[in-house]
C-alpha cells in the first residue's frame, strides 16, 4: 500500500516566532476513527505472457505472476506472490533486499470481497498490522476486475513529532520508522531520509497561510502524490488530505490530535 506522510507551514509566522507560538510544533498522533482511508480503487487485469497487470489508475502500474518469482513494483521495490490456495495469496514486498511488508490476500467465496491483511516491519523489527477490505466494482473473475476499499483497520497508528530547527524550516520525524522530513517551506525540493524511503523519492512544501500548506511528492522527478495539511484554529488538531495524480475524487484524510 502506498501511504506516505509530509507537510506543515511556517512561512506565515514572523521569522522570530518561538516554538511555543507555532501551532505546528508538537507531537501528533493519528486518530484512525476520525480519519478517512477508504474509497481508493485499483484494477487487476490480464497482462503479457500470462502475467497479471496492476494499476491504481494513477502513476503506479506493474505486471506480476503468482509463481513465487520476484517482480518489480512501485519505486523499484520487488514483490513475490505465492498461491496459498485457489482464493488466497501470500505476498512479500522488499526494498533493497529487506522485507518492507507482507500481505495475505483472501478472496471471499462469492468473489465479491478481497481482504488484505498486511504486516509491516519497522526498522527495529517490530510488526505493525493493518487490515483493508475491498469490494468488487462491476464484473470480474477471481482477482481480475476493479476493486474499491470499504474498510481499513490500523492496529497501531504512528505518531509524528514536528519541530522548527530554524526560521522557515520544519522537521517532521516518525520515530517508529526512523523517517525524517526536513524542508524549507518555500516550495524547494527536499529529500526525506529513512530506511524505507526510496532513493528516488523527493518532496516540496509551500505555505498557503500560517495554518495551511500544499505539498507534492515526486518519484524520479515526476509527481506521485499531492496533499494539503491544515492545523485547526485552536491548534489542537491537524488534517492531512492527500490524493494521487488524476485521482482527486479518491482523497484520503488523516486526522491527527496534538498530545
Amino acid at each position: 500500500m502506498r501511504r506516505l506522510w509530509l507537510g506543515v507551514a511556517l512561512l506565515g509566522f514572523p521569522l522570530g516566532a518561538l516554538a511555543a507560538d507555532n501551532p505546528w510544533v508538537g507531537t501528533w498522533k493519528l486518530d484512525a476513527a476520525k480519519s478517512h482511508f477508504t474509497g481508493d480503487t485499483f484494477t487487476y487485469s490480464k497482462g503479457p505472457n500470462g502475467l497479471i497487470h496492476y494499476s491504481d489508475g494513477s502513476t503506479t502500474q506493474y505486471d506480476f505472476g503468482t509463481d513465487g518469482k520476484e517482480y518489480k513494483t512501485w519505486a523499484g521495490r520487488m514483490t513475490t506472490w505465492t498461491a496459498a490456495g485457489p482464493t488466497t495469496w501470500n505476498t512479500v514486498t522488499k526494498q533493497d533486499g529487506a522485507v518492507v511488508y507482507q500481505t495475505r490476500r483472501e478472496l471471499s467465496a462469492d468473489g465479491k470481497t478481497l481482504t488484505l491483511t498486511t504486516t509491516s516491519n519497522k526498522p527495529d523489527g517490530s510488526p505493525v498490522g493493518e487490515v483493508a477490505v475491498y469490494e468488487r466494482v462491476g464484473k470480474g473473475t477471481g482477482l481480475l476486475g476493479k476493486w474499491r476499499s470499504t474498510k481499513t483497520d490500523i492496529a497501531s497508528p504512528s505518531a509524528m513529532v514536528i519541530t522548527a530547527p530554524s526560521a522557515g524550516v520544519l522537521r517532521l520525524e516518525y520515530p517508529g520508522w526512523k523517517a525524517v522530513y526536513e524542508a524549507k517551506l518555500d516550495g524547494s525540493e527536499f529529500k526525506p531520509t529513512g530506511p524505507t524511503i526510496p532513493a528516488n523519492f523527493t518532496g516540496s512544501m509551500k505555505s498557503a497561510s500560517a495554518t495551511k500548506v500544499n505539498y507534492v511528492y515526486r518519484l524520479n522527478g515526476k509527481p506521485d502524490g499531492y496533499g494539503v495539511m491544515t492545523v485547526s484554529a485552536d491548534g489542537k488538531t491537524l488534517t492531512d488530505v492527500s490524493w494521487n495524480p488524476g485521482k482527486e475524487s479518491e482523497k484520503s484524510t488523516g486526522y491527527y490530535v496534538k498530545q
